[in-house]
């Protein structure tokens, strides 16, 4: 998950600025389609009127419509970076979305075959949205609207939302497009009506989740609103700390009510409370770790110490999902801890010490595994390629085909066959030609049949060796082929991964971030010394431990 900020012109979006520029609110307003040229569009009435509220209520808005993928990123980024100075937030995403579980994503407007590799590149990471909201504690609000899906979808991918990780202070409302868009202009955004109230009647079909105070509107009432009204509740100050300390929901939050309040009406709920808290230890293990404000960076650093020590938590994406809170209570329960599943400050400190301790302990282990393969490929050598013969290069390049001396032993090969094929007639030149074009088990099979004693017949045998035996392992190939994909799709990945094997001394060949024929052999040559399966291709294992490796 995340924004692939690559430059973009920004197409059809554009700013609608309804306030001077000392105006504090400010909107995101996303859709898919083009709402204002296209009357026609399902919701486009509720989002052109909910346009016009939103500067009814003074909100600078920011307005994204019909868009590509790029486009949308490119002003979710102008937003972030005028949203600072904002006191009150509210981003509108309209359109098809899909969900990994993990994460779920807004589909741009051009989206279309959308499976698991590509999806992050064809639209907005709902996720990333909740992570800006979140810097607006109890001042933003986030409406997704959800059209009908279109297209085809596949790799994990399933229509609609996932289970949305919602930020402390942040309201989500959720549901069909007609329905979420029309609660703006149907008083959401009322300074005299509390969020609970305002969102407390939605039409089937709509979720509301996160922040909602019985309390405390949206919007605040102005000054002129406020000078007419006489009577004065004694309690609202004591309510309104009371809902914000409820909507915190820490021990500590609870206790700061005793002392701005030491006699509130709130005493006895804000004891049951705590009460409550101390009773339910994973609870208060959730607000620990909530307290952290972990980042993204951060889980990623968690999760590859995770499978540092053997905790597998199903991808290292900075998303903390079934998989990694599972691998976190595993190592914690290993630790003689409660296995909540939530990481405490110390806790982390102590992953990071043992993921360091056995980074350390791994490294090592291989620099030894790599020696003594080192010395049995050289004693080989020495049986074999001294000898010079071709059986007994052959014999050496079966064992070591990415070995110290293979590309010795490849060049003398070839010399043999050069000087066979020169003494071959020509008729089983032409068929070995034809077999080596085809390159198949089925190809080989049959220039044997043919010539059993003729001069290729060793090469072809060697080559429909290695085609068996590659095929016994085409399973573990096509799956490590699509891991690779995965953790290692892009060039900048591909680059730093060829560095970090050039800095190990296993000369993966020219760094451009192309894997090449050389680039494999130094891959294969990694994982063999660090004891992980021998394919080729990095893994997400393998770029783990590349990560560790010194």
């Amino acid at each position: 998950m995340g924004f692939n900020f690559k430059k973009a012109a920004l197409g059809c979006a554009f700013t609608v600025v309804a306030l001077p520029a000392l105006a504090q609110d400010m909107a995101l307003m996303v859709g898919a389609q083009d709402f204002y040229d296209s009357p026609r569009i399902y919701g486009a009435a509720q989002m052109r009127r909910s346009v016009n509220t939103l500067q009814d209520a003074g909100f600078s808005v920011f307005l994204g419509k019909g868009q590509t993928a790029q486009q949308q990123e490119q002003l979710v980024r102008d937003f972030t970076r005028r949203m600072d100075g904002a006191d009150h937030i509210v981003i509108v995403l309209s359109g098809s979305v899909v969900s990994n579980g993990r994460d779920s994503w807004l589909l741009a407007d051009e989206a279309d075959r959308i499976d698991g590799l590509n999806v992050g590149r064809s639209g907005l990471s709902i996720g990333e949205i909740l992570d800006i909201a979140a810097s607006k504690q109890g001042g933003a609000i986030v409406m997704i609207a959800i059209d009908p899906l279109s297209i085809d979808i596949s790799g994990g991918l399933s229509a609609g939302l996932g289970d949305l990780d919602i930020p402390q202070g942040v309201t989500v409302v959720s549901g069909p497009t007609v329905d979420v868009v029309d609660l703006i202009s149907q008083g959401m955004l009322d300074s005299q009506t509390s969020m609970a109230q305002a969102l407390g009647d939605v039409p089937r079909g709509v979720t509301v989740d996160g922040f909602l105070p019985n309390a405390i509107s949206f919007l605040p009432a102005s000054i002129g609103a406020l000078a007419p009204i006489e009577v004065v509740d004694p309690f609202a100050a004591d309510n309104a700390y009371w809902e914000a300390v409820q909507a915190i929901g820490t021990i500590a939050a609870m206790e700061t009510y005793f002392d701005k309040y030491p006699r509130g009406t709130h005493r006895r709920d804000a004891q049951r409370a705590i009460a409550d808290l101390r009773a339910n230890p994973e609870k208060l293990a959730k607000q620990a770790e909530d307290a952290l404000h972990l980042n993204r960076e951060n889980r990623r650093q968690i999760q590859r110490n995770l499978s540092i020590l053997g905790f597998d938590p199903r991808g290292v994406d900075g998303l903390f999902g079934r998989g990694s809170r599972a691998a976190i209570a595993a190592w914690q329960r290993a630790q003689g801890f409660e296995g909540f599943g939530y990481l405490s400050g110390n806790q982390i400190t102590a992953l990071q010490s043992q993921a360091d301790e056995r980074s350390r302990q791994l490294e090592e282990e291989a620099r030894l595994r790599q020696q003594e393969q080192d010395r049995l490929d050289a004693a080989y050598w020495r049986q074999t390629g001294r000898r010079g013969d071709e059986n007994a290069l052959r014999a050496y390049l079966r064992r070591y085909p990415d070995g110290i001396y293979a590309d010795i032993a490849r060049d003398k090969v070839a010399v043999y066959e050069r000087e066979r094929r020169a003494e071959a007639e020509t008729i089983e030149r032409r068929y070995w030609d034809e077999a080596q074009t085809a390159g198949t088990e089925e190809a080989y099979k049959d220039f044997i049949a043919r010539f059993p004693n003729g001069v290729f017949a060793q090469s072809a045998k060697d080559k429909l060796g290695e085609i068996q035996e590659g095929a016994g392992n085409r399973r573990l190939i096509e799956e490590a082929k699509a891991d690779e994909a995965r953790v290692a799709g892009n060039a900048i990945t591909r680059l730093l991964v060829e560095k970090k094997l050039a800095q190990l001394g296993l000369e993966p060949g020219r760094v451009d971030g192309r894997f090449t024929d050389q680039t494999r052999r130094a891959v294969r040559k990694f994982q063999r010394s660090r004891n992980i399966p021998v394919t080729g291709y990095v893994t997400q294992q393998t770029i783990v431990r590349m990560l560790a490796a010194q």
